[in-house]
């Protein structure tokens, strides 16, 4: 039997789960200020104190420049966890809602009004808190009905976008219609002025922006199509990423053991999630993986044999973006969704997070 034949049967056999559903488009948003991955070596390495250390972490790092909410000089200003977190409050309601309103344009789109039938709103973030969230905002500047079920998510780190993408799938598969995912992460707001090897690298791959995405109970052309998710944590120990809430604002935590715990642990997540659907790693023709940095997606490569140009997305947003935390997957969707050299067929669309947790989608286009 083959793997397109299995997927027949499963929606035969549980057709509540198998509703046949799809990502019409994808947007992001991005603040106005940009550095340049040197200028940022050479900024941060003073302000540190370790110069050359910066220096060798953003030359390996495959980063040619990064989006800030803030001009450089006042981010390394930056001072206690209150001042950050207005800050986060001025800047990320905005940039959700650019990135929102980009995504709800859907050429893709089954219907000629793209939120007309929105009725299920995810929001993630990680890196600021509101209460309210920015999420009832989205509601209401979007014009949504005020029966929208919305589900904020706030602790999933990196992971955070794929994870809210698979519970909004989750959602219309028992309530047709249309999602909007929405992800905003200001992670230059958790800059500490410290030469910790940890703080250097995130100060050097993390950036601003959102990303946003359209899921309808419909498989418009070039659509993709989610066909299945799965969640797995790995052993390794918590503090391998993550942050700490300090007085001075969010402390990033992320330790050189994550290149190494990733691989076997995203194989036995791919394992699970390939193998009801009579997969294999050879079977998938394109890989859109979170761009958490150059040495992951290398390892990722190489533990399951990937080539590079299976994986291309993710190294053209990481070049040009960096890291967004949560919203950096949707810039990798809307590379590839845009890109008329794409393949078809099997794909899987993976972020890791703090955990360390292991959320993947596959995925298909026809």
């Amino acid at each position: 039997m083959t793997a397109s034949d299995r997927t027949a049967l499963l929606r035969l056999l549980y057709p509540e789960r198998m509703q046949r559903l799809s990502i019409t488009r994808a947007a992001v948003a991005h603040p106005p200020f940009r550095i340049s991955q040197a200028e940022a070596a050479a900024r941060i390495g003073q302000v540190c104190g370790e110069p050359r250390k910066a220096a060798a972490v953003a030359k390996g790092s495959q980063i040619h420049e990064r989006a800030l909410c803030l001009p450089p000089e006042q981010i390394s200003a930056l001072g206690a966890i209150e001042e950050r977190n207005r800050l986060y409050a001025r800047h990320a309601p905005a940039l959700a809602l650019e990135a929102a309103t980009k995504a709800l344009r859907a050429p893709l789109s089954a219907s000629p009004r793209g939120d007309r039938d929105v009725r299920f709103l995810a929001s993630c973030s990680c890196t600021g808190y509101m209460v309210p969230g920015w999420d009832i905002g989205l509601v209401q500047e979007l014009d949504l009905p005020c029966d929208t079920v919305r589900l904020p998510i706030t602790q999933a780190g990196c992971a955070g976008g794929v994870l809210s993408l698979a519970r909004a799938a989750d959602h219309l598969r028992s309530r047709p219609g249309a999602a909007l995912v929405v992800a905003c992460e200001i992670c230059s707001l958790a800059f500490q002025r410290s030469s910790d090897e940890g703080n250097l690298t995130s100060a050097l791959i993390f950036a601003d922006g959102a990303g946003a995405a359209l899921l309808e109970s419909a498989t418009p052309p070039g659509a993709l199509e989610i066909v299945d998710s799965v969640s797995l944590l790995s052993p390794a120990p918590a503090s391998v990423l993550g942050f700490q809430l300090t007085d001075g604002g969010f402390a990033p935590q992320l330790s050189r053991e994550l290149v190494s715990v990733l691989p076997p642990a995203t194989a036995r997540a791919l394992d699970r999630l390939l193998a009801p659907h009579g997969l294999v790693p050879p079977d998938i023709e394109y890989w859109l993986l979170h761009p958490g940095g150059s040495r992951i997606l290398t390892q990722i490569e190489h533990s399951l044999a990937i080539d590079r140009c299976r994986t291309r997305w993710s190294w053209d947003s990481l070049a040009a973006c960096g890291n967004t935390s949560s919203a950096a997957i949707f810039d990798v969707l809307r590379r590839y969704l845009n890109d008329p050299a794409a393949p078809d067929g099997w794909g899987v669309v993976a972020a890791f997070g703090p955990g360390v947790s292991i959320e993947l989608l596959l995925v298909r286009r026809c």
